[in-house]
């Protein structure tokens, strides 16, 4: 290149700059680099200067502002709302025996229907009833519904112990000793299926307590009713023993048949004793050779012959007598008496255990019936906000004196 030669610069080369506008100036500055124009950029200079001053001035205490800042924000605007529902009912028996205990004798005595609200709330928290509640109303699915917020919803792939424990947290049963009122609040994420739920609940808990009583009553009448069959079928057997030694023995009652025979024999003795006396008055002015002693004796002979056949009936040394046949009926009949008053008794007793097992019956009257909710009472968004502060507030200046103390032994 020959040295005379000037060299021309790029803005000679490319002619006077062109003059641009302030946004002009920005706009191309934002096409050749984005990050640039960002960082040059006055509000995210401003920002970064107050997040400095505010570190400087804060320290440490600014991840509690941020935290406290995400929980408002997760429950103002993420937290799914949650419906509750709510009934009241008494559980009452139709009739008690037991006396009301007075004074100290009071203290620590529960009632029948104290017993029985007890043992419903508890059956009400059980597994049982969620899983229950679940077979009529796919409760374990609709709280796994993912319209819900994820922190609030039980997660996909919870076991029935998660969900169990889950609609526990979930459910509200509390019982008032004075009034023997059961309150159960329960939780849904829909007024509707908030009312479904409870009401649900209601007609599960009516079931169960109505087979509480029904359960106990029908094994005492079962009990009952077997032993007044075991009562009849020995009385029909006993029944058929008389019958047939009747049948053997031919006689109706042998007891009646004695006691006419032994007041036949007493009338033969009556007449020979008024015929000897008779004998002995003819004896006394006649020969013992006269017609009418001879008939005498002949009367008193046969008289004689007779009450010997009599005795003979009644006591027999060889053979099955009157006597023995008549103790062996007597034996047989007081088996069968005595049949009877079991089988009696144990009607009785029925009658009586189906009467006590009207009074025990239970049943559940509702109080207050449930409604659909028309305002969400949970989350409790402001209580929740409160407190979530000041939990990371109290960890904030724990882990401060943790620190300083550290630092203290340190040093």
């Amino acid at each position: 290149m020959p040295n005379n030669q000037r060299t021309i610069s790029p803005k000679e080369k490319h002619g006077p700059p062109i003059s641009l506008s302030p946004t002009e100036r920005k706009l191309r500055k934002l096409r050749r680099d984005p990050k640039l124009f960002l960082a040059d950029s006055k509000a995210y200079i401003t920002t970064r200067k107050t997040l400095y001053r505010t570190w400087a001035k804060l320290g440490s205490f600014a991840l509690v502002i941020v935290a406290s800042m995400a929980v408002i924000l997760y429950f103002s605007l993420i937290a799914s709302p949650r419906y509750v529902s709510q009934t009241q009912f008494i559980v009452k028996q139709s009739s008690t025996n037991e006396p009301p205990l007075l004074g100290l004798a009071s203290l620590g005595n529960t009632s029948p229907s104290m017993r029985d609200a007890l043992i419903l709330k508890e059956y009400i928290r059980s597994p049982e009833m969620a899983i229950a509640l679940d077979d009529k109303l796919q409760l374990q699915s609709h709280y796994q519904n993912n319209k819900w917020d994820k922190l609030s919803r039980l997660q996909q792939d919870s076991s029935k112990e998660d969900f169990i424990q889950y609609y526990q947290k979930h459910l509200s049963v509390n019982y008032d000793e004075l009034s023997e009122i059961l309150t159960v609040e329960i939780q849904g994420y829909t007024p509707d299926y908030a009312l479904k739920l409870t009401q649900t609940l209601l007609i599960i808990s009516e079931q169960f307590i109505n087979q509480l009583g029904e359960k106990m009553a029908k094994q005492q009448m079962q009990y009952a009713e077997e032993e007044v069959n075991r009562a009849y079928e020995l009385l029909k057997k006993e029944q058929m023993k008389l019958i047939d030694f009747q049948d053997k023995a031919k006689l109706f009652n042998p007891e009646q048949q004695s006691s006419a025979l032994v007041t036949a024999m007493n009338q033969l003795a009556s007449q020979i004793m008024t015929q000897q006396a008779e004998l002995k008055s003819l004896s006394a002015y006649m020969r013992s050779d006269a017609s009418e002693i001879v008939a005498k004796q002949y009367q008193i002979e046969a008289l004689e012959q007779q009450l010997a056949q009599e005795k003979q009936k009644l006591i027999q040394p060889n053979q099955p007598s009157l006597n023995k046949v008549n103790l062996t009926f007597k034996e047989i009949e007081l088996n069968t008496q005595l049949a009877t008053d079991l089988y009696q008794s144990s009607l009785a007793s029925l009658e009586k255990i189906r009467s006590e097992a009207f009074k025990k019956l239970k049943h559940l009257l509702v109080v207050e019936q449930p409604r659909i909710a028309e305002d969400n009472l949970y989350p409790k968004r402001l209580y929740n906000i409160i407190t979530w502060f000041v939990v990371l507030l109290l960890i904030y200046l724990i882990g401060r004196l943790i620190i300083a103390i550290v630092k203290e032994h340190r040093e």
